[in-house]
């Protein structure tokens, strides 16, 4: 039913959401009134825990919703996408009591930052005192809580992620960038802030609630997030594209792009493309929530098997929209052009750390010991 609805409502918000992007664009930040409704229509809660107020999808849900926001508007999805994961992250790992403070008298808080350890973190009575600098916080100038990873001082530093009050930070107006623009990505740093053990934990730790839908390590836990955004934006790509084609000729007097058949095929291998990267990475979301759903934990190779079909998906749309846009011509290298942007956004999306090659890298790792065991 939630997904019903919330398909629905981005749907019938569409314009809304496009127009908003577009002033993101100006403002490298998402108006507050679009992040408004989007608290509204409880768009950043899909993967909290029922038992402190979410509302959580199975990961199929999560990403036609998430598909679905990335259609209408990068930046908006982009938002959709960040909250979820800060705010899952902080409902399902932190302690009892630090969980219980955030989500008090059934609030239903945004939370988002970067879990890096870029920050450290000194041991005293009761807490820790956190000092750092962490980039790429999207969102965190509209956030209630910014979380933010650490390293605790001394010889066996453990690697941590806290929990603090966004008026605790100072956000620092600094995103000014070529992609992403709207996402209002902004650096923010706390200068020995105290933060009280309960409101932080261990990066390799388990999390404390949540069900089957936190049985995975907390960055797999992330991992379903970026594939359904660039698919959603690679399929609004290939519409515009279409739209364009028959108001688009190459050389003044000859044919609309639309009438050409290295476009059809142009086309038809895109439309397929995204399919193909869609199923990949469903069937690997797929088969790891199989397994947590019996409570067990996804095994290694489960989230090898993860990671690489996120990239492979990443990869995948980004050459769809990089082979679209050479048809265009002249008029998409205008800042304002819809088929620009989303170039843009998806070339920046692509450097996430979350879609790095190394994940093939393990995969070839884990293949080739797994041969050598077989022959043993």
């Amino acid at each position: 039913m939630i997904r019903a609805e919330l398909l629905a409502e981005i749907r019938r918000r569409r314009g809304d959401f496009e127009a908003a992007g577009s002033l993101a664009e100006q403002r490298r930040n998402l108006p507050a009134g679009t992040m408004a409704t989007l608290r509204e229509l409880g768009a950043f809660w899909l993967k909290t825990p029922a038992e402190l107020g979410g509302t959580p999808l199975d990961p199929l849900d999560f990403c036609d919703v998430l598909e679905e926001f990335a259609f209408a508007d990068t930046a908006v999805g982009w938002a959709v996408m960040v909250g979820n994961g800060g705010t899952g992250t902080a409902g399902g790992w932190l302690p009892d009591a630090g969980a219980h403070q955030v989500f008090a008298g059934g609030a239903r808080p945004l939370v988002v930052g970067t879990p890096g350890p870029r920050g450290t973190g000194r041991p005293v009575s009761g807490g820790f005192q956190v000092s750092g600098r962490w980039s790429f916080a999207s969102g965190c100038d509209h956030a209630d809580w910014l979380i933010g990873g650490f390293r605790e001082t001394g010889a066996d530093g453990r690697l941590m992620v806290a929990i603090v009050p966004r008026e605790h930070a100072e956000v620092i107006d600094n995103w000014r960038v070529a992609g992403l623009r709207g996402s209002g990505s902004f650096d923010f740093a706390l200068d020995d802030v105290f933060v009280p053990a309960s409101l932080t934990f261990e990066r390799a730790a388990s999390a404390c609630r949540g069900g089957a839908l936190f049985n995975v390590e907390a960055h797999v836990f992330l991992s379903n997030e970026l594939p359904p955004l660039m698919v959603g934006m690679a399929r609004r790509a290939l519409q515009e594209m279409i739209r364009l084609a028959s108001q688009t000729a190459r050389f003044p007097g000859g044919p609309a792009v639309a009438e050409r058949t290295v476009f059809h095929k142009q086309v038809g291998r895109a439309e397929v493309s995204i399919r193909a990267a869609s199923a990949a990475h469903r069937d690997a979301v797929a088969s790891t929530w199989a397994v947590a759903r019996t409570g067990r934990q996804p095994s290694a190779s489960d989230h090898i098997a993860l990671t690489t079909a996120s990239v492979f998906a990443a990869e995948t749309c980004t050459d769809v929209i990089s082979d679209l846009f050479r048809y265009g011509g002249g008029r998409l290298l205008a800042d304002s052009d819809l088929m620009q942007r989303l170039l843009r956004d998806m070339l920046a999306a692509r450097q996430h750390i979350g879609l790095s090659e190394e994940a093939y890298e393990r995969a070839g790792r884990e293949r080739i010991s797994s041969r050598q065991r077989e022959r043993r």
